[in-house]
């Protein structure tokens, strides 16, 4: 069984909770991301079948797209 836990650590403590977390026999990897790092899987997998070509753009008008954020 796999789970991601996200925590916010303070830059001066990252040092030592790395460390403490790659101690636990458990923890198989550990990973610090960025503030701007997408990491939600169905969003990464939208981008890579955009980028292969396997979904094309919808075309929208500037219109369709005012409705659709007054909506």
């Amino acid at each position: 069984m796999r789970y991601r836990v996200d925590i916010d650590i303070a830059e001066n403590k990252l040092a030592f909770a790395l460390e403490f977390f790659k101690a636990i026999s458990f923890v198989k990897k550990v990973n610090v991301i960025a503030d701007n790092e997408i990491t939600n899987p169905a969003i990464l997998q939208s981008i890579e079948d955009y980028e292969s070509g396997n979904v094309s753009p919808t075309p929208l008008n500037l219109e369709e797209l005012k409705a659709m954020i007054n909506a």
